[in-house]
């Protein structure tokens, strides 16, 4: 009776995570996206496309905010690495701002986030072992390819 009950509990667990077991292909993120609940990117629009083999994020439209103004061009790349962590799950790493004034105090010129598909068209981001599915940090998709 216990493995009965057991089994059934391990059925009901196994069908409730069904849907993170398949595997999220990576060529899902490529298309135009808007970064969302960011304080200085926010706003800008990155197209996200495979670049000798690695996916990259380019800036495509800059935003009014000084600091994007002064240290952003139109095709600096944003996001430098994306990688598969998981069947579902990402790291992404974004440049920061002003990259090359941090490199010559010698400061870390990126930030890595865990990211993982809340939908088709939002990508969650959320610091260290943050849930990126209630992260307020987003890439919400403009466009596909």
């Amino acid at each position: 009776m216990k493995h009965i009950i057991g089994l059934i509990v391990f059925s009901i667990f196994l069908g409730s995570c069904s849907g993170k077991l398949q595997k999220v292909p990576e060529d899902k993120f490529i298309g135009t996206w808007e970064v969302k609940g960011a304080d200085v990117t926010e706003g800008i629009l990155i197209k996200i496309d495979k670049e000798d083999g690695v996916l990259k994020g380019r800036v495509i439209k800059k935003t009014d905010n000084k600091y994007i103004q002064l240290f952003v061009d139109s095709n600096d790349v944003f996001v430098s690495a994306i990688e598969r962590k998981s069947n579902y799950q990402f790291k992404v790493s974004e440049n920061k701002i002003a990259k090359a004034l941090f490199a010559l105090y010698g400061q870390k010129t990126s930030q890595d986030f865990e990211a993982q598909f809340i939908d088709d068209n939002t990508i969650g981001l959320a610091m260290e072992n943050s849930d990126p599915l209630k992260s307020t940090r987003i890439y919400k998709r403009v466009s596909e390819k």
